[in-house]
């Protein structure tokens, strides 16, 4: 490596590679040479605050600065080639989720491709096509929200035969290898869920491999959370309704507007009621499927939802438990009973 005096050569037993990802640029015309295209670091470091905020890209990135900037007062237009934001959730939630947003004064434009980028002296003019029609906005900042890359390209892999995939991720197996055995890769650069709670857990996978058991592998992440932190934040765990239908589940579905629900004052308590809650449940067994809770302190509580399903907590158990008062948790002894879909029991003939 090359320490800026001169190159230096580091040997060891066993390399680790964390060397994370970086942002991934849409090829348009204009917008790499563009002097007003940000990354989402150099957005937070800088000082100034764009009046128009353009975001190409609505995933977790682009609608967290979406939400933030709106907050601090910028103009936002957010630009998503799908013909919605949030499609991989119900559609309750992610219609509950958009209203907050427009609400917030976030203009989306889905079903939207950004052509162009052209810089002015006022500003950089991206023109987009929806329905067939050209549009052209201005902004004082564009943020690139397209994803991100595994940062392999200078680490010189095939020199040292490690394998990578199509994406540039490092290729390894449930316990963190790569295709040579004492060469560990963590965190983004494997091409594994992008959050800093992941690349935690695969620094415990490889530590029980060097000085542990070496039994921990990533089989062992079960019912693991997300979060958006959009305002308020949205948390989900396990599957979504449509999931488990698909997946040929009964079920019943346990949900309730955070305005409506009466044992959860937590929230009028700190002014915001919007959002609601949502339980997948077995029809069968009671067993929690899945959870989607757009509320305040749903980054916390969907933990206690996480580990309920993690260890077969029946959907019961979690509705009639006493929690504290006031706070959110205790919305489960209303949302989980507040049933709104269930499937027939099934029959069987004798």
């Amino acid at each position: 490596m090359d320490t800026g005096t001169g190159q230096v050569t580091v040997t060891g037993e066993t390399i680790l590679i964390n060397t994370g990802s970086h942002p991934i640029i849409p090829d348009i015309p204009g917008l790499r040479e563009s002097e007003y295209l940000v990354a989402s670091t150099e957005l937070i470091e800088s000082t100034v605050l764009p009046d128009r905020l353009a975001i190409i890209g609505g995933g977790y990135l682009g609608i967290e600065f979406a939400a933030i900037y709106s907050g601090f007062g910028s103009q936002v237009t957010m630009f998503e080639k799908a013909s919605a934001i949030l499609g991989h959730e119900d559609d309750d939630i992610a219609a509950a989720a958009v209203k907050i947003l427009a609400d917030d004064g976030i203009e989306i434009v889905a079903g939207a491709e950004v052509t162009e980028v052209r810089d002015a002296e006022t500003g950089a003019h991206l023109t987009y096509e929806k329905d067939g029609v050209r549009h052209t906005v201005e902004a004082d900042a564009i943020l690139a929200a397209a994803g991100r890359a595994p940062t392999t390209h200078d680490l010189g892999l095939d020199a040292a035969g490690v394998a990578t995939t199509e994406r540039g991720a490092v290729r390894v197996d449930a316990y963190l290898r790569t295709s040579r055995p004492h060469i560990y890769a963590l965190g983004d650069v494997n091409g594994g869920p992008q959050f800093t709670y992941i690349s935690l857990d695969d620094s415990r996978i490889v530590l029980d491999q060097l000085t542990g058991e070496g039994k921990r592998s990533t089989a062992d992440r079960v019912a693991i959370p997300h979060t958006l932190f959009m305002t308020p934040p949205l948390a989900t765990v396990g599957l979504t309704e449509k999931q488990a239908r698909a997946a040929g589940r009964r079920v019943r579905i346990g949900s309730q507007a955070v305005a409506d629900i009466v044992a959860m004052p937590r929230a009028y308590v700190v002014e915001e009621t919007r959002g609601m809650m949502k339980f997948i449940m077995d029809a069968d067994t009671d067993e929690i499927l899945g959870a989607a809770l757009l509320s305040v302190d749903a980054q916390e509580i969907i933990n206690t939802v996480a580990l309920a399903v993690r260890h077969g907590i029946k959907a019961a158990d979690l509705r009639n438990a006493v929690y504290t008062h006031p706070s959110s948790t205790e919305a489960f002894n209303d949302v989980i009973a507040a049933i709104v879909r269930t499937d027939e029991p099934q029959t069987t003939g004798v």
